[in-house]
């Protein structure tokens, strides 16, 4: 009887995987870029606000961006498209004909990467750089933080 006990207990081990298990290291969740990002950016040494209205897919990023004077004039209007790739999101905002009010023939394209951190405060923290424009001053580069809304 004993045998027949050791025998079951044997394959009930082996079924089950006897012994230490290695401990399983949890994957931490994907970040989450949906939703408005705002933040204060100096253009021409003029404060603007910047807003990103983002839509994430998978790893994809895509929204609107807009700049705005703290009147409300709006400065530009582009379209943002990016790649998240854990906590860095590297992004291309393009600017068509139309996307600055004062030179509705000016089109370009400013590009970066900024990293995520999210938590109470949720921050993206960058900087932006031209990448292409024909605008006469060109499109506004440098650093940028922006804070989940």
């Amino acid at each position: 009887m004993r045998q027949l006990m050791a025998a079951v207990a044997l394959l009930g081990c082996l079924a089950t995987g006897c012994g230490e298990k290695s401990p399983s290291v949890p994957t931490p969740p994907p970040i989450n870029l949906t939703g408005t990002w705002a933040g204060n950016v100096t253009v021409l040494g003029t404060s603007a606000r910047m807003l990103w209205s983002l839509t994430q897919s998978d790893s994809t990023v895509t929204g609107p961006v807009a700049l705005t004077l703290p009147s409300g004039t709006v400065l530009l209007n582009g379209f943002l498209t990016g790649a998240l790739n854990g906590n860095a999101l590297t992004y291309t905002i393009a600017v068509g004909p139309g996307g600055v009010p004062t030179q509705p023939a000016c089109a370009g394209q400013l590009g970066g990467t900024m990293n995520a951190s999210i938590g109470v405060v949720s921050t993206l923290v960058g900087r932006t750089s031209l990448v292409s424009s024909n605008c006469a001053p060109p499109l506004p580069s440098g650093d940028i933080t922006l804070t989940k809304q």
